[in-house]
């Protein structure tokens, strides 16, 4: 079953992938369990000779599983003093480490077990970060749970944190009032944080309780993680399948069946060093992003004004050859701020494309989805209004949530409401941006299928054209993923995911340089011709 677990996720329609940390992402489950055996086998056999009493000392193997994996830490503490007769006092959360209570072992323990990673340091599972970046790119959204208070820092430490969307961890579920499991809370916390219902999610747990709880919540697939040789334990307990490791990546492809290639931004060469390289002696057909690509990003996005150097640039372009404007912006508000008549502007993501010769259409089928987006804006509007720095913009075919000058302490409650909201309009889903969520149609449309259709459109499917796309977000590597291997993709700046661009430009100011070179080039070319 290891290598069907891509064709189960498939035949499910699983939107989106919850997975517990310890054990499942991070190799630390041995480390929280040397640290429970230390301060469990320490404390009984100081009351043990207190009282002319042996006590069983922790089995890792048996013990740690069976009352302690995967469960909030005061549980642990109780469900393993109860097996050997002891009950103790509850405490308080701030009860010194060592104290003589449920809340004091249960701190002693988390004491000790920060000692243990700041000495050993965080290891992750490759086979499961491989796995996670592939799903990511194929459109899946991912979210982390873990019964640890200790969650962020761990992914911090070792520099996943951009990998998952959504975090429910031992401070959330305190916060929210979660249940730990056997309990399905955390996992329906997760879900709802991602907007998708339990029948689009999948769930990878390595503990038992872990299983059982993804069971108990109704969710499409629960996969076990045999990382100790217990699979049949972790079947006994809900695990629909189990895997010992993830698959190995499999080569991902473009609709025109060419292998992608990603690769991290700062490998990329210059395109400003390799444009004749890149024109490899054919004309252009350039597609742009704006924001971010012909203007800087700011805060406010009404302030985001093309440079009348850029205009001027972007119009001499246009005289050369095709020049499309690609946005997330509404297509009208594109085309007032460029001010030039001779480009063609796809807005919405391309769901609205206008050009010259009074040229206006609207592929992708996204009207039917209007309603949806006006009960959605209107929700957003009302339920963020006091969150400040929370700005909900409305795009004709899109709603975009800004949380860009939001307080670090609000950005979860933002993700939350919105993500609340998008789980009530099925016609609608998520597209992720700088310090952006976007609410869009929920239609098999992008960018890239924008700038295939302009291309054809334009009659631009020529050996002699090749597509050249500038953008600088995660939007724009729909684009780049569609232009492999029949164009260019250029990133402007970087940004956290590995990309399928092949050039890399620096800025805006080094956008505008590109622009006025290639201008250039093809002028050359048209006078020697």
């Amino acid at each position: 079953m290891q290598e069907n677990i891509n064709d189960l996720l498939d035949q499910k329609h699983i939107k989106a992938l919850i997975l517990d940390m310890d054990g499942v992402i991070t190799q630390t489950a041995l480390v929280h369990a040397k640290a429970w055996k230390r301060m469990f086998d320490d404390y009984l056999g100081k009351r043990g000779n207190q009282e002319g009493k042996a006590y069983k000392q922790l089995d890792i193997a048996t013990d740690y599983r069976q009352y302690i994996d995967g469960i909030p830490r005061y549980d642990g503490v109780r469900n393993y003093l109860s097996s050997r007769g002891v009950v103790l006092p509850e405490g308080l959360p701030g009860d010194a480490p060592g104290k003589e209570t449920v809340a004091g072992l249960g701190n002693l323990k988390n004491a000790y077990f920060q000692e243990l990673v700041k000495k050993m340091g965080v290891e992750v599972y490759p086979d499961t970060i491989s796995w996670l970046k592939q799903q990511r790119s194929s459109g899946r959204k991912t979210a982390v749970i873990s019964a640890s208070k200790n969650c962020k820092a761990i992914l911090a430490a070792a520099g996943i944190e951009y990998l998952f969307d959504a975090l429910v961890d031992g401070v959330e579920a305190v916060k929210l009032g979660l249940k730990g499991k056997p309990a399905p809370d955390v996992f329906l916390a997760a879900a709802n944080l991602l907007g998708v219902a339990p029948t689009e999610a999948a769930i990878f747990e390595d503990a038992l309780a872990g299983v059982s709880a993804g069971q108990a919540g109704g969710f499409s697939l629960v996969v076990g993680i045999d990382r100790a040789d217990n699979k049949a334990q972790l079947l006994n307990h809900g695990a629909d399948v189990v895997i010992n490791k993830f698959p190995t990546i499999q080569p991902m492809k473009n609709q025109s069946g060419i292998e992608l290639q990603k690769r991290e931004a700062r490998e990329l060469p210059s395109a400003q060093e390799n444009l004749s390289k890149l024109l490899n002696g054919k004309k252009p057909a350039v597609f742009l992003d704006y924001d971010g690509c012909l203007t800087p990003i700011v805060k406010d996005p009404d302030k985001a004004i093309l440079s009348p150097e850029m205009r001027a640039t972007l119009r001499r372009l246009a005289e050369a050859c095709p020049v499309a404007v690609v946005s997330g912006r509404d297509r009208a508000d594109v085309e007032k701020l460029v001010q030039l008549q001779n480009l063609y502007f796809a807005g919405s993501h391309g769901f609205d494309i206008s050009g010259p010769g009074n040229m206006h259409i609207e592929p992708g089928g996204a009207k039917d989805a209007l309603p949806a987006l006006e009960e959605a804006d209107a929700e957003l509007k009302e339920r963020l209004k006091t969150i400040e720095g929370a700005l909900v913009e409305r795009k004709r075919y899109a709603i975009a949530v800004h949380y860009r000058n939001v307080p670090d302490e609000k950005v979860e409650e933002v993700k939350r409401v919105t993500a609340d909201v998008l789980q009530k309009h099925r016609q609608l889903k998520e597209g992720l941006g700088k310090k952006i969520i976007e609410l869009k149609p929920n239609l098999d449309w992008h960018k890239g299928k924008a700038v295939l259709w302009l291309m054809q459109e334009l009659d631009l499917n020529k050996p002699d054209i090749i597509p050249i796309y500038i953008g600088d977000d995660i939007t724009d590597e729909d684009a780049f993923d569609t232009l492999q291997g029949q164009g260019v993709g250029i990133l402007v700046g970087e940004h956290d995911e590995k990309t399928a661009a092949t050039y890399r430009l620096e800025d805006v100011n080094e956008v505008q340089k590109f622009l006025e070179t290639l201008t250039q080039v093809i002028y050359e070319k048209q006078q020697h011709a």
